[in-house]
């Protein structure tokens, strides 16, 4: 039962997000309420020794800084799935990180704060406090006077149409009522319930944590026919391996010879396509692998006692995709040293360190008897990582300073479209007469003149805003 401290803490936590983004964008304000937040879930719900709520925790607070600092809108969006997050390890502070966020998320939109209205009535008549009201207010004494009063004020409004003098002109106040505000209250009031009232798929995560890292042997009666079925899936799993290796090997070579000795095969497609078509193809392998090694290693396949030569050709298999992941990079490093940096191409790079990460798990399932599910686990919290260093990052500003200096092909129209990060660099060169500038000073001396630099409160600051103000302004 919820204690007067629990409303107090929710009722704080509610006028201070209203406070702190009430008619305002997100920046000083996100980091402020995160860490306030954090300090007084934390306390409250005692997670202090709670590993997992601190990774949690920890990602959700580095997204704030990411969001003070830049304000992109990617951080933005991180920061709320993060923050939904919260809410679901609040329930099951083991859970793995989707299931929490489909608790949380769910949680959030609304369904904890219908659903505690009934705890909190009942709290209060329990407490005796709304005794009063709840007695002299019931719903079977309301029906008693609403028919009476309603007659009465019927016939006062008939009295004083034959009387104008007997119709009683009240001066009220103006009272402006601002319906943004209370909406905006109730709307934080809902969203930050499930933190400090817990509600979830109470199966679902319970079913999560039921969930074990590690496979265990099940043991069945008849043994003859299980070993039939593995012996049959074990050839099956050799054959399918054996087959896709010489195909990976196969294309592996081809992209070498296409690379390294360009007149012995046809090239018919530019740098980019080879790149972007070859980082396609792999994460097409990766998922295949992943999905193939989950199904091949599942249950008790990994106790078969023949399993040596599935293991070895499985174990191939990874390390071939590896070896394609690098060749790709080393083709996108080729592409990028010519062209210089774009998103998508930053997100092949991103893209193949994850890949990298996934096929060492993948390979740690074999080797150490992992479940599925650890897969599952470990490679949303991997991918939360990433994403989380990622927007911590200033990308326009790098990408603008990246292809000055080392491109061998200056791209400026898509420089150009970058946010405004870039142009105190760019107000640089121009003043250096750099001459790569020649033929774009007249549209970046406007774009400088006419940045866009919003003023707003402390609440909504960046450190971004504050030093593009600064810059421009010098």
């Amino acid at each position: 039962m919820a204690g007067f401290r629990t409303y107090l803490l929710w009722f704080a936590l509610t006028i201070l997000h209203t406070w702190l983004f009430y008619d305002q964008s997100l920046g000083l304000n996100a980091l402020i309420f995160s860490v306030i937040m954090v300090v007084l879930v934390t306390w409250h719900h005692t997670l202090q020794r709670k590993k997992t709520w601190w990774f949690a925790a920890g990602v959700h607070l580095f997204v704030s800084v990411a969001v003070f600092w830049h304000g992109t809108f990617m951080s933005i969006i991180l920061y709320h799935f993060s923050a939904f997050a919260l809410a679901g390890f609040v329930l099951a502070v083991q859970s793995s990180l989707p299931i929490a966020f489909i608790n949380g998320i769910t949680a959030s939109l609304g369904i904890s704060f219908v659903t505690w209205i009934p705890a909190f009535v009942k709290n209060l008549k329990e407490s005796g406090l709304a005794h009063p009201f709840l007695h002299h207010f019931s719903l079977k004494r309301a029906y008693l006077y609403i028919a009476p009063a309603t007659v009465t004020l019927i016939f006062y409004f008939f009295y004083s149409i034959a009387n104008p003098d007997f119709f009683l002109e009240l001066n009220f106040p103006d009272l402006e009522i601002n319906l943004g505000l209370i909406g905006y209250i109730i709307l934080g009031g809902v969203m930050l319930c499930p933190l400090i009232f817990p509600w979830g798929f109470k199966n679902l995560a319970e079913w999560d944590l039921g969930k074990p890292d590690l496979l265990e042997r099940i043991r069945i009666k008849k043994v003859s026919t299980s070993k039939l079925g593995l012996a049959h899936e074990n050839h099956q799993g050799v054959v399918m391996f054996a087959m896709l290796n010489i195909l990976i090997i196969l294309f592996l070579c081809f992209n070498v010879l296409q690379i390294f000795i360009p007149a012995l095969v046809q090239q018919q497609r530019n740098h980019s396509e080879q790149v972007h078509q070859g980082f396609e193809t792999l994460i097409m392998s990766i998922i295949i692998a992943i999905l193939l090694i989950m199904y091949y290693f599942r249950a008790n396949q990994n106790f078969y006692t023949n399993k040596t030569r599935l293991v070895q050709l499985a174990t191939i298999w990874i390390l071939l995709n590896v070896f394609l992941a690098v060749f790709t990079c080393y083709k996108n490093i080729l592409y990028v040293d010519n062209f210089g940096l774009t998103y998508k191409r930053i997100w092949v790079f991103i893209g193949i360190v994850l890949t990298i990460i996934g096929l060492y798990l993948t390979l740690l399932k074999i080797t150490s008897l992992k479940t599925n599910w650890y897969l599952i686990r470990q490679n949303t919290w991997i991918l939360c990582f990433m994403l989380t260093f990622y927007t911590l990052i200033d990308w326009d500003r790098f990408i603008t300073w990246y292809n000055f200096n080392y491109a061998q092909e200056l791209d400026l129209e898509y420089i150009e479209d970058l946010g405004n990060t870039k142009l105190p660099y760019l107000k640089e060169l121009i003043k250096n007469n750099d001459l790569r500038m020649a033929d774009y000073k007249y549209e970046f001396e406007v774009m400088i003149k006419k940045a866009n630099i919003p003023v707003v409160s402390w609440k909504s600051q960046t450190l971004d805003n504050e030093w593009l103000q600064v810059e421009l302004e010098r």
